[in-house]
């Protein structure tokens, strides 16, 4: 099953970054004005301007009125925002490097009573659990092991869907819409299992996100555990103004 394809504006939102980026536009920062970046793009006016209007609000660009658009430069090498969900594949690109995933393992388990209680389920029902790993130039980076409760998945979740950001597998495989996630960020020193896995020295501090994906309506659709190897990748955070 193919992943929902992005909206023009979320395309348009990502090519302009990446163009910024890049340093293709004006040397003090200024980006060109939305009509002629509407022409660049083959876009309307109103797609460019809400593109705009989303890195305003992720406080990468800034509008100065009667001025223009201009780039916040001290967030150009920031990857991430602490408002924002982490897309693991998104951030190794952001880190210059290239992307891959490996399922390693997939099975059906019962929640233990923290489970259960954290994703507002009974004891017996069954959780899918998936170990994956991400790479950023075919090293090791990221082990994150997903749950998703039997009762919310609506069709069977293919090995191949690995591949995908678990936001697409909730919506895909789910019909889930996600709406939001609390995350528990802590160190972690690494075990002889997550050494060999992350192929990194034992004994070692290691970031640990642990988090829950909630809908738009509070219901508790999957947990993680992602360990994160900043050594190769470094986790750089905004955070930015409600």
């Amino acid at each position: 099953m193919l992943a929902k394809p992005k909206s023009i504006t979320q395309q348009i939102r990502e090519q302009i970054w990446e163009r910024v980026r890049r340093g293709e536009f004006d040397a003090n920062g200024r980006l060109p004005g939305e009509d002629q970046l509407a022409l660049e793009f083959n876009v309307s006016r109103a797609t460019i301007h809400s593109a705009l209007d989303q890195l305003v609000a992720q406080g990468l660009l800034i509008r100065r009125h009667g001025d223009g658009t201009y780039v916040n430069r001290h967030l150009i090498d920031i990857t991430t925002q602490l408002n924002a969900v982490w897309e693991f594949t998104q951030l190794i690109k952001a880190g210059g490097k290239e992307p891959s995933i490996r399922l390693l393992q997939r099975e059906r388990i019962l929640p233990t009573a923290a489970q259960a209680e954290a994703l507002e389920i009974t004891p017996d029902t069954a959780l899918i659990r998936f170990c994956r790993l991400f790479f950023a130039d075919e090293k090791p980076v990221i082990y994150s092991i997903n749950m998703i409760p039997e009762t919310i998945v609506r069709s069977p979740i293919p090995d191949e869907a690995a591949r995908f950001s678990i936001l697409t597998i909730l919506e895909q495989y789910c019909g889930q819409s996600f709406g939001y996630a609390i995350a528990d960020i802590s160190a972690v020193m690494l075990d002889d299992q997550l050494a060999n896995i992350l192929q990194s020295p034992a004994a070692v501090p290691l970031l640990c996100l642990n988090e829950i994906f909630y809908s738009s309506v509070g219901l508790p659709l999957m947990m993680a555990e992602n360990y994160y190897n900043d050594k190769i990748i470094r986790l750089n955070i905004v955070r930015a103004r409600p």
